[in-house]
């Protein structure tokens, strides 16, 4: 118990200092260690290579990879056009295609900040130049980028899977119908801000034009469908799926938009691999301190104390929720993952509740965390986008935070939602 209570405090406390997290949570695992057995340090050396020595992760790198390219090599931009030409019509019309052309990336990259990234740097100055003031430009890209979590393919779906050991096929269908109704969602907030504010659209309709833009962005909405395809019918692996997303974006760039080029090539592998390394970082720090928690026996006397109280599936679910949308104030969603899955999928298991549909709705919850202070990852990038500070951005912010926990809601209420794309392609 003692070792518990330090290694919990101790990791609190290097949050505090505002030590990163990856090493917080090795260091707490580490003084935590020396409170059971300091000869045990080579077992948990072994747990942290153990714990990112696996097939399934490798897509990790590989889908970041094929985001990289994809934007250098002029995808994204083709993306916010027939994101454009599709929504541009509607009142703030940049602001809906700046949702759009996230739900559209986010099948691409997985990555909620690299979603925040690609399409901020394109649309930031373009809606700043069509009036809109740039709080609220930086504050709609932020809150939008969690969709990118959530549409597969989705890195953070990868680690649940990969700890819970559920399908990531099965998560990446579930988040399908998820990520459509974030997406609807927003798209209905930013519309009746815009008619508040007095925000134009872009540009008319016009089926011309959403054919003509439609020829070039499509050929980059096919990934998404190439890797989900080829997950369900066992054509490839979660890992081979992300090669080939590799493999398809370098075409795409190279052959078809010819925008890419040799040069570009050090800088994406250099980009893509910082990333990479911070993520696997988390994840063997994590792996770590899972196991010290195992050492100290939490999880079962987790399970055991919630199963004592003897709470319905909804209340237990909403008691998750308030934990995952705690945990997202101050960790990285990819960190809260590692750390926690393993503690509650087994009482989530033991209770009776459908593993995928909790575990989309924890992760869209999660995705609340990428917005909200300390941490919020996605509003830091849109506000050093934007050249604003993280604060400047929370009152335009707030409305969409609220619409995005109401989707986690209308998710916990009817799992349908999440539920009917598995269980129609599983039949």
């Amino acid at each position: 118990m003692t070792s518990a209570v330090v290694l919990f405090v101790s990791f609190l406390i290097f949050l505090l200092l505002g030590i990163p997290v990856a090493f917080g949570l090795a260091g707490a695992s580490i003084l935590s260690l020396l409170m059971i057995d300091s000869g045990m340090m080579t077992q948990v050396f072994s747990k942290m290579f153990s714990g990112a020595n696996s097939w399934l992760l490798l897509a990790i790198p590989f889908f970041i990879l094929a985001g990289n390219i994809m934007e250098k090599g002029g995808v994204t931009r083709r993306l916010v056009d027939f994101a454009d030409a599709l929504v541009g019509f509607l009142p703030g019309g940049l602001s809906a295609t700046n949702v759009t052309a996230s739900m559209f990336f986010g099948g691409v990259s997985g990555s909620a900040v690299a979603d925040t990234s690609a399409t901020g740097t394109i649309l930031i100055p373009a809606m700043v130049r069509q009036g809109y003031s740039s709080k609220y430009s930086a504050a709609i890209t932020a809150a939008s980028s969690p969709i990118g979590i959530i549409i597969p393919p989705s890195i953070p779906m990868i680690l649940w899977g990969f700890t819970a050991g559920l399908s990531v096929a099965d998560l990446f269908l579930a988040g399908i119908g998820a990520g459509v109704l974030v997406g609807v969602a927003l798209l209905a907030a930013s519309t009746m801000v815009s008619i508040k504010r007095g925000y134009k659209s872009s540009i008319p309709f016009s089926f011309k034009n959403v054919f003509g833009k439609g020829k070039e962005g499509i050929l980059a909405l096919v990934t998404p469908a190439i890797i989900i395809v080829g997950i369900i019918t066992g054509i490839v692996t979660p890992t081979e799926a992300a090669v080939v997303a590799v493999l398809y974006s370098m075409i795409l760039g190279f052959f078809v938009y010819r925008e890419l080029k040799i040069k570009h090539l050090k800088d994406i592998i250099i980009n893509s691999g910082k990333m990479t390394a911070t993520v696997m970082m988390i994840i063997i720090s994590a792996s770590a301190f899972s196991y010290l928690l195992t050492i100290n026996d939490v999880p079962s006397n987790l399970a055991g104390f919630v199963i004592d109280m003897n709470l319905s599936p909804f209340l237990l679910m909403l008691m998750f929720i308030l934990l995952f949308l705690f945990l997202g104030m101050f960790l990285d969603a990819n960190a809260a993952i590692i750390m926690t899955v393993p503690v509650i999928a087994p009482v989530i298991v033991a209770s009776g509740i459908d593993p995928i549909h909790a575990s989309v709705v924890l992760i869209a919850t999660l995705g609340v965390g990428l917005l909200t202070p300390p941490v919020g990852l996605c509003t830091y990038v849109a506000a050093g986008i934007a050249n604003l500070r993280f604060d400047e951005l929370m009152r335009d912010l707030v409305p969409f935070v609220i619409v995005l926990l109401t989707c986690v809601i209308l998710m916990l209420v009817f799992p349908q939602i999440i539920t009917f794309i598995p269980s129609l392609l599983n039949g």
